[in-house]
């Protein structure tokens, strides 16, 4: 089952690779040769395969020819039997020999990363850093990041914190950002991932995006597709990442020196305005008591934020010299005679 599907991901590859050589990028066709490539791996292997062999042909047919010959085996029988086209099958199945030893050259060869990076933000500071393929990053404050490029696909691990990726295209490498228990995998968009403790949320301001949970042995879930403007999340206690309704631009504010909350709980709210502060802020409330806070603050104002919160939600705030404690103060009962 395995094969038949390569072979038929091998074969549509082919088709793609021929129609995106002259496509313009805003082809509307490119936006579906985008979610074909994204349905599977064996989609974006076969694609990149195809990709690798081009270089040793001249032309479309020839690389029609190598499709025929390399799923047809009667391919070569009847041109051996044809004089006229021995020489013709003897060139086709001396390059496809040397295309297949290729790949299984290249398997090694292709897991060894051709450019890595470590890139961390210290407390309160924003990083860009435009990587080698033109692809730009921007960390917010307490952001921790990997970075490992590979022939046939481009490696992010957000370890800590968020970021914006603003991605170039390339169709024969995705791009891929592994943030724990959330992968998400791109061509060409700009986006933004927010790696929390208890939930990873994923903004798109535009472009195509994929998104997946994934467990320890990086076994995936169901994919979503998300286009201009939307945003999900992937939390512990759902099987699949979900849609949500949120603002996708509320991500992007941090570059400029603002924190949007869109019904935060006051668990987000203290996680988030830790990677602000040397002291930490603790969030300490009880199931159906995680009061949900909708504000607009400058990264500059947070310790007036925080006098003020018990004005907004009813919550108690502590601070000390170690830490600030934000607890939730639970609803009255009403008592009924």
């Amino acid at each position: 089952m395995a094969a038949a599907h390569f072979k038929k991901s091998k074969q549509a590859a082919i088709q793609w690779f021929l129609r995106m050589q002259h496509a313009e990028v805003e082809d509307s066709e490119r936006s579906r040769f985008e979610s074909w490539l994204m349905e599977s791996a064996a989609n974006q292997e076969a694609y990149s395969e195809v990709s690798r062999l081009w270089d040793s042909f001249d032309s479309p047919v020839a690389l029609e020819t190598l499709a025929t010959a390399m799923e047809q085996k009667n391919y070569f029988n009847k041109l051996e039997r044809s004089h006229r086209f021995k020489k013709t099958a003897a060139g086709v199945l001396g390059a496809l020999t040397l295309g297949i030893g290729s790949i299984f050259a290249y398997q090694f060869w292709q897991s060894q990363p051709v450019m890595q990076l470590a890139a961390q933000t210290e407390l309160g500071d924003i990083k860009s850093q435009r990587l080698e393929d033109g692809t730009l990053l921007t960390m917010n404050t307490g952001t921790d990041i990997e970075v490992s490029y590979y022939r046939d696909h481009r490696l992010v691990k957000l370890k800590r914190g968020e970021a914006i990726f603003e991605v170039a295209r390339d169709e024969s490498r995705p791009f891929i950002v592994d943030s724990g228990s959330a992968r998400v995998s791109v061509l060409g968009t700009r986006f933004a991932v927010n790696r929390m403790q208890k939930l990873i949320r994923i903004s798109v301001d535009h472009g195509l995006v994929k998104v997946e949970k994934q467990d320890s042995q990086n076994e995936t879930s169901t994919p979503i597709m998300l286009h201009n403007g939307e945003v999900a999340e992937v939390r512990a206690d759902a099987a699949n990442p979900l849609k949500t309704i949120r603002q996708a631009t509320d991500a992007f504010t941090f570059e400029k020196g603002v924190i949007t909350f869109d019904q935060a709980g006051i668990d987000e709210i203290a996680e988030t305005l830790s990677r602000y502060r040397k002291a930490p802020v603790i969030a300490q409330s009880d199931t159906g008591n995680n009061h949900q806070i909708t504000a607009v603050i400058k990264s500059q104002s947070i310790e007036t934020f925080l006098r003020q919160l018990p004005n907004m939600a009813p919550v108690k705030v502590v601070t000390t010299p170690e830490q600030t404690l934000i607890t939730a103060i639970p609803a009255k009962k009403t008592v009924t005679q």
